[in-house]
């Protein structure tokens, strides 16, 4: 992320993967964890705006099936651990001033505990913890389908 057009393929593909998800993560950290939700859809829509970038014009992916609240709440949530890692590195919005308000966000690092720590108290069956377990790779999928669209985006 060194560079501008990894940054925007960076930025797009979470855009992209987080459009058909973003429900069910919100709901998720609403209702099931009962906390704030950060509105990460319109967050990197104003990062690629202030980068040139229509949001309106990226391409779609559908969400994988098979995906449940926890799961998909638990992946994106713990994406923020990641970003964290990124974010001390250092990536190419930051270093010319236009850091990006999604990848700067910490909010989603308290969703993360609590979804860990639901999953703890939670007492899974093996078909349950299955299901979630395909959930999350689902999860996954979807945000690699995002990645490939993103990588022939019209981003200029």
């Amino acid at each position: 992320m060194a560079d501008r057009a990894d940054y925007v393929r960076f930025l797009s593909g979470h855009a992209i993967g987080l459009a058909p998800l973003f429900g069910s993560f919100q709901a998720f950290a609403e209702q099931d964890l009962g906390m704030a939700c950060p509105d990460y859809p319109e967050m990197l829509r104003q990062d690629l705006a202030a980068l040139g970038v229509d949001s309106a014009r990226l391409p779609q992916v559908a969400a994988s099936g098979g995906l449940t609240r926890l799961a998909t709440g638990y992946v994106i949530a713990g994406s923020r651990l990641g970003l964290t890692m990124i974010r001390r590195q250092g990536y190419w919005g930051a270093a010319h001033a236009l850091p990006s308000a999604y990848m700067e966000d910490e909010r989603g690092l308290a969703i993360w505990k609590e979804a860990a720590s639901l999953m703890k108290q939670r007492d899974l069956g093996d078909l349950e913890a299955q299901a979630e377990r395909d959930a999350a790779v689902a999860t996954f999928d979807t945000f690699r389908a995002a990645f490939v669209a993103s990588a022939t985006a019209d981003v200029r």
